[in-house]
């Protein structure tokens, strides 16, 4: 878990302990020059829209199990956040997308497995088969203004609240094949 604190340097094998650094206690060593920096995740969502509909998976697991989400994921090594949310939207849906452009950078708390940090791409749908993937229970599109009132993550609602803003005053593509 991300409350887990490293117990010994992974330089020196000393034991760390907790100090004032930089303007925050961080566990460090005693021994060596080593401070252990929390780091937020990386993590990155695709916000597909097709003719004024959005894509939502219905969480199968913890956290928000039930509600529903934007294919979204951790971002792996090798990856650029736009694959990142490439990749989970197939992974996800079944659906290809295409990134049209970023929609926001967000800091998420409400994640207890970690802070982390999540790029938004709204995307366009390219092709596939819509499928629930493993950690999911549902796929589908809703239309802007009906979509489910269970919506898991705070920055789920507020990136829903800016695509419907930006649809309705015209900036989103009424059908974006």
């Amino acid at each position: 878990m991300w409350n887990d604190e490293p117990v010994f340097c992974p330089k020196c094998a000393g034991r760390l302990r907790s100090r004032r650094v930089e303007g925050r206690v961080r566990p460090s060593c005693a021994s060596c020059t080593y401070v252990f920096f929390r780091m937020p995740a990386s993590a990155s969502a695709a916000v597909v829209l097709d003719r004024g509909a959005v894509l939502l998976v219905k969480r199968r697991n913890e956290p928000y199990r039930g509600a529903w989400t934007f294919p979204a994921g951790y971002q792996e090594v090798g990856e650029t956040p736009a694959e990142t949310a490439i990749r989970e939207a197939r992974e996800e849906t079944g659906i290809r997308v295409a990134v049209t452009r970023l929609l926001d950078v967000l800091y998420t708390r409400d994640d207890p497995r970690k802070p982390g940090n999540l790029a938004a791409f709204l995307c366009r749908p390219r092709g596939g088969r819509l499928r629930a993937g493993d950690d999911a229970e549902e796929v589908a599109y809703f239309p802007l203004r009906a979509v489910p009132r269970e919506i898991g993550f705070r920055n789920n609602r507020i990136l829903l609240e800016r695509v419907r803003r930006e649809f309705e005053a015209g900036n989103g593509r009424r059908r974006t094949r």
